[in-house]
């Protein structure tokens, strides 16, 4: 999509849209037929252009919009009214905040449609911005929406079209094209270097496991953030397999991983000061005989065992070697995503992402973050008594502590594998992949947490 700024009055735009903000009473300096269109956020009223119009545009979208209206309501409006402009190749867009109404329209506009025998519909291919020139916040809102875009991208393509080293190579070719530093340690590496939780995952699917590791210098005065995401490229449960229908949706499992790549490559684009590494464990958690089995012991990267009683619980399994590995680098921060627990989605619904973690800066910087972008996060509690539910008798842990509490006991068992590194957990075992659509995009993978991440790293 070609972006550029124009000095035009709205009226006197040539273009096949334009985009107008209206609210209850607003006067937009010429009359249009406004019947039963009030104007409040979410409403959208499409009018063709008629003999006589005083506007130039081939036809005027309003858009329900507050006069005050800050970045996330323009986002979240321009989001909304996209797919209504998608028919139109050339749209003139009359909002505030530019950056916002770029993301919105990238955002809410986004389709995945390459497996379909002929595409949905064409998108907006010329964008005209009718505000003071503003390059940074455009380019900036590039660089973010193509990091959402290449995050939903691969959580909803096919399992069987990525499984972990195809993740591997997508994470390979994405780093070479952004000058970034890349390894995978494939599974006899991983034997070597001691990373259980992933070959225990990964032992009963015939697409081997994967450690992938993406890293961005930074200007190297600013410190370094670890990222970890989870990689489950598919999850049928293991040996306690799910049910069809919870099986439905499990190629979104790798939704951490994907966020963490691309925020390292959002991080590399905008030039940031930090420094950042990238972690993500990749596996198909599946069912074969050489499945793990409820009962065995695996040993982690750092020494640590884990009692496995809950082969469905393998994405802790696989983060703790991520972990692990991180903080042997001593960054300044580790930061964690992951589609994770059942318990958030109860707690937490569709909207709020999950976070714990063990500083209270980092928790806070993060909901801020979080706050600005317009993805909503809640603090859960580590609450340490309910440490005692995942001590093993045989080993060091397991990976399940029952039925209630599943969020918090994910996260003090993730903990042990921190190594004192100030850190934060984020499970958005909702937030990450929806049946339905939203006001930034259609039913499916969503990037949630990507525009946190990258707000949370510009702010270091």
């Amino acid at each position: 999509m070609e972006v550029s700024f124009s000095p035009h009055a709205p009226t006197e735009v040539d273009a096949d849209l334009l985009v107008l903000p209206a609210s209850a009473g607003a006067d937009l300096g010429f009359e249009l037929d406004r019947a039963g269109f009030a104007g409040r956020p979410g409403e959208e009223l499409l009018v063709p252009r008629r003999a006589g119009d005083p506007f130039q545009a081939g036809a005027v979208l309003l858009v329900g919009l507050e006069p005050d209206a800050d970045e996330r309501a323009v986002r979240r409006a321009v989001g909304h009214a996209a797919p209504r402009m998608a028919g139109f190749a050339t749209v003139a867009v009359a909002l505030p905040h530019p950056g916002a109404v770029v993301e919105g329209v990238r955002l809410g506009g986004y389709r995945f449609d390459g497996y379909k025998s002929a595409p949905e519909g064409r998108a907006v291919e010329r964008l005209i911005l009718l505000a003071p020139e503003d390059l940074d916040a455009v380019a900036r809102a590039e660089a973010v929406a193509d990091a959402v875009t290449f995050t939903r991208d691969l959580v909803n393509t096919p399992a069987g079209d990525l499984v972990p080293m195809t993740l591997a190579r997508r994470a390979v070719e994405m780093a070479e094209e952004s000058g970034l530093e890349v390894r995978v340690l494939a599974a006899d590496e991983l034997r070597e270097g001691g990373f259980g939780g992933i070959l225990g995952v990964g032992a009963a699917s015939a697409n081997p496991p994967c450690l992938i590791e993406v890293s961005y210098p930074g200007d190297g005065k600013s410190g370094v953030v670890g990222l970890a995401g989870k990689g489950i490229t598919f999850d049928a449960g293991g040996l306690g397999i799910k049910s069809q229908k919870a099986m439905a949706t499990m190629k979104s499992d790798m939704a951490g991983g994907a966020t963490m790549l691309a925020v390292v490559r959002a991080a590399a684009r905008l030039g940031l000061r930090t420094g950042v590494v990238a972690v993500v464990p990749a596996a198909e958690n599946m069912v074969s005989g050489s499945a793990t089995r409820p009962g065995d012991v695996l040993r982690h990267r750092n020494g640590v065992t884990t009692e496995v009683v809950d082969t469905d619980a393998e994405g802790r399994l696989v983060l703790a070697d991520a972990l692990a590995y991180l903080a042997e680098r001593r960054p300044d921060a580790i930061i964690d995503a992951a589609t994770l627990t059942y318990s958030v989605m109860h707690a937490l619904g569709e909207d709020i992402t999950g976070i714990l973690g063990n500083d209270r800066a980092l928790l806070g910087a993060l909901t801020e973050a979080g706050e600005a972008a317009g993805e909503p996060l809640w603090e859960m509690p580590m609450w340490r008594p309910y440490l005692e539910r995942i001590k093993s008798d045989v080993a060091d842990f397991k990976n399940d502590g029952g039925a209630h509490a599943d969020v918090i006991l994910a996260a003090l068992f993730l903990e042990n594998f921190t190594g004192g590194v100030p850190w934060a957990h984020l499970d958005f075992a909702t937030t990450a992949y929806l049946d339905k659509a939203t006001d930034l995009g259609p039913a499916g993978a969503t990037g949630a947490m990507v525009r946190t991440l990258i707000g949370y790293l510009e702010s270091r």
